[in-house]
């Protein structure tokens, strides 16, 4: 459920170029028969130099008593036109047990990681793999998927996430465009498909680490943002996931 979350994060709105933008999502997700979570969502970029992203999230309904799941996670950094560069990620979750962590940067480079299990707390340095040496929490990524599409490139993009432990390859596909109408919105939208590869071999996720991941993006007729409307996972542990986002809200579109 967690990388459940986070991928979410990574597709959720793709903005255009103006000094400060803040697009809040509200997300509903449901997994086989279950009305399973709903989801706040907001990003910000401020003067093309400084990005923050947060989300929260909650379980829900039925799905609930299966797995009682809270979640905030929290990311800020700056960028420039070579690469992004993380300043702190933070995240607090409450399931079966409550769980922080926190990593620390260095010009874009993590140095310690605070993690805390069940109230008890630990520091520790991170030594990082020399040829993944660029790879950012995944917030940032989402963070430098939005700045590459704003460069034309649409949504073809390939980068590795770092969770202070683990790294994830995270390859996402422009598949074209195709019509698209949920009970919230409809258009022509643009579809991408993602897959994340975990180098974990006791990795138990919500999904296989081949299953595609499909997101279908729409342009707000208000304000011209293009922001995510749906995505899909075909088969999870639990059955089909559909995520639909039900409201957004722009602020300080040009």
């Amino acid at each position: 459920m967690r990388l459940l979350i986070l991928i979410i994060a990574l597709v959720a709105g793709i903005v255009q170029d103006v000094e400060a933008l803040s697009v809040s999502h509200s997300i509903k997700a449901e997994i086989g028969m279950f009305d399973a979570g709903e989801k706040k969502f907001e990003y910000s970029f401020f003067g093309e130099r400084d990005y923050d992203v947060k989300i929260i999230f909650k379980t829900r309904g039925a799905f609930r008593a299966i797995y009682p799941f809270d979640a905030t996670y929290h990311a800020v950094g700056t960028y420039d036109k070579t690469r992004f560069y993380p300043q702190d990620y933070f995240y607090d979750t409450k399931a079966f047990k409550h769980r922080t962590k926190e990593i620390v940067y260095e010009n874009g480079e993590p140095i310690y990681r605070i993690s805390t299990k069940n109230d008890k707390k630990r520091k520790d340095e991170i030594k990082t793999d020399s040829q993944y040496k660029t790879s950012n929490d995944m917030l940032t990524l989402f963070a430098e998927l939005t700045r590459q599409i704003l460069d034309g490139k649409k949504c073809d993009f390939e980068q590795y996430a770092y969770d202070g432990k683990r790294y994830t390859k995270v390859s996402v596909k422009y598949s074209g465009k195709e019509k698209l109408k949920t009970p919230y919105f409809k258009g022509r939208a643009m579809k991408c498909e993602m897959k994340m590869k975990t180098f974990d071999d006791d990795d138990s996720g919500l999904f296989d680490n081949d299953e595609p991941v499909y997101i279908w993006i729409l342009n707000d007729e208000k304000t011209g943002i293009p922001f995510l409307a749906k995505i899909l996972i075909e088969s999870t542990q639990f059955g089909k996931l559909e995520a639909l986002t039900t409201e957004i809200e722009v602020k300080n579109a040009k």
